[in-house]
């Protein structure tokens, strides 16, 4: 055999034995490997782990040590006080109905939501008797208490199913000069609503976590529904936080606040049409506009 071949099977050899002791005393005494690279991880329950050649070593923040052979997924034990906080904390999240059924529907979580980080899915059980009906696409809260279970789709215990896709928001309403028509929403180009949205003599944005978009982008692009514009404005005037007036020709109502009026038409012709233009409008005045 030749001298270097030999010197060569020699080097194999001892790094051979190297890479094995240290990958026995890693696995046998939960110790880090020596060839290690080192992943230092920000926040929650894992400090850090040394990814060796076979094996990997988990550091938990609670002082727990485990050392795993390659592939092997882990978990550091929850603190006692930790995890009784998690189970009876409640949490919610914002997401759309990708997947409808008649005893569960799976929820796809906001790009910018914390349990997007767990799973791009959630399955959410409805129950045996459920009677609600869930269209796919559809924009949803899902309230929650408990921890998130590792399965996919991802499993948690719901206690609140919303159709609603956020918490608050603020219409704007711009005057402009001249009697001009906006059609924000045109039902004939639209496969979400069987009416048509307007402004008059002036335009519309809203304000939706502290970004403010144009209302026909916030409606095409399903940030914000027109349904639920009126439900707030339903809320607004139950409250007496502002003025409204329901007239006789089917259930029309018209939502007054302090710088715009909304009208939502409800007619026996069938016209369920929505106006927005500044505090002064009236249901006359649509009319007039019409003809």
């Amino acid at each position: 055999m030749k001298k270097s071949l030999k010197i060569t099977l020699i080097v194999l050899g001892v790094l051979a034995s190297v890479i094995m002791l240290d990958t026995l005393q890693a696995k046998v005494f939960d110790n880090s490997p020596l060839l290690k690279i080192r992943d230092n991880l920000d926040g929650g329950a894992l400090n850090y782990i040394d990814k060796g050649i076979f094996v990997d070593h988990y550091h938990c923040n609670n002082n727990e040590k485990v050392t795993t052979w390659k592939g092997t997924k882990f978990a550091c034990s929850m603190l006692e006080e930790n995890k009784e906080t998690q189970e009876n904390n409640e949490h919610s999240f914002y997401g759309k109905i990708v997947e409808s059924h008649a005893s569960y529907i799976i929820v796809e979580p906001k790009e910018d939501e914390e349990e997007r980080k767990s799973s791009d899915k959630f399955h959410i059980d409805l129950g045996e008797n459920n009677d609600a009906i869930y269209v796919v696409g559809s924009n949803i809260k899902i309230t929650y208490v408990g921890i998130i279970k590792e399965s996919y789709p991802a499993q948690i215990n719901v206690t609140k199913i919303e159709l609603k896709s956020v918490d608050n928001f603020t219409l704007i309403f711009n005057k402009e000069p001249g009697k001009v028509m906006h059609n924000i929403i045109d039902k004939n180009n639209s496969t979400q609503y069987d009416y048509n949205v307007y402004s008059y003599e002036g335009t519309v944005e809203i304000a939706i976590n502290n970004k403010t978009y144009t209302l026909e982008e916030a409606l095409k692009n399903n940030k914000i529904t027109m349904e639920e514009i009126i439900a707030k404005a339903n809320e607004d005037l139950n409250e007496n936080n502002i003025t409204g007036d329901m007239y006789e020709d089917g259930g029309s109502i018209s939502y007054q606040y302090n710088n715009y009026t909304i009208i939502k038409f409800h007619t026996l012709d069938g016209n369920r049409d929505v106006y927005i233009r500044n505090k002064d409008l009236n249901i006359n005045d649509i009319n007039d506009i019409k003809k």
